[in-house]
């Protein structure tokens, strides 16, 4: 399946994909395209404005950056 994307109905589980790596980044999480173990996800993130990760699957071919907005800093809310 060359060419794999993450689409409107994958989202999801690629954000859980995602979330399941920050929280223990050793374990590699399952592909949310096919399903088989071993996704490498990757940080590629310019925080403050927006979170970037890759995704790898070498079983289906899936290759791609997936941006996670950040939401904006309003002035005087941090303290």
């Amino acid at each position: 399946m060359a060419g794999a994307a993450i689409t409107s109905e994958t989202l999801g589980g690629a954000m859980a994909a995602i979330l399941a790596w920050r929280v223990n980044p050793d374990a590699a999480p399952s592909c949310p395209l096919c399903g088989a173990q071993g996704l490498v996800v990757s940080d590629h993130s310019a925080r403050p404005h927006a979170e970037w990760y890759r995704l790898v699957c070498a079983t289906c071919g899936l290759d791609q950056m997936l941006a996670v907005p950040m939401g904006a800093v309003v002035p005087g809310a941090e303290g």
